[in-house]
């Protein structure tokens, strides 16, 4: 099993590496397409996500295929799944502030993120 972050969906935990950096040259002008994940996604958006999660997955689990995804991602948890695999990989999602606790929960990891002192603040 190839480390990742541990989501849920469809009722059970799946561990989300991040993509090869084949997987993310491929992906990235469809990574590029995903500007919002909302209600308001359009069949192209759906597809673009249900392919990008399917490659992370595929890692880890090599019968997955897209429209299994399409099964397992929902509204509620889009946003987790695409972060885990977009920072799980090196990247950053647009709108992520510094200090921003990360998707799930890295496999051998606490599942809680605490930031450092300030640089100026003195510790004892």
């Amino acid at each position: 099993m190839i480390p990742g972050i541990a989501i849920a969906m469809g009722g059970r935990e799946w561990v989300v590496p991040p993509l090869t950096l084949r997987q993310l040259r491929q992906l990235l002008p469809k990574l590029r397409q995903l500007s919002a994940i909302s209600a308001a996604m359009g069949e192209d958006e759906i597809a673009v996500l249900g392919e990008i999660v399917a490659a992370a997955l595929s890692r880890n689990y090599p019968e997955i295929t897209a429209a299994n995804v399409e099964e397992l991602v929902d509204l509620g948890n889009a946003r987790e799944v695409l972060a885990a695999i977009l920072e799980g990989s090196g990247l950053r999602r647009q709108g992520n502030s510094p200090g921003e606790a990360a998707a799930g929960r890295p496999i051998g990891e606490a599942s809680t993120v605490s930031s450092p002192p300030p640089a100026d603040t003195a510790t004892p």
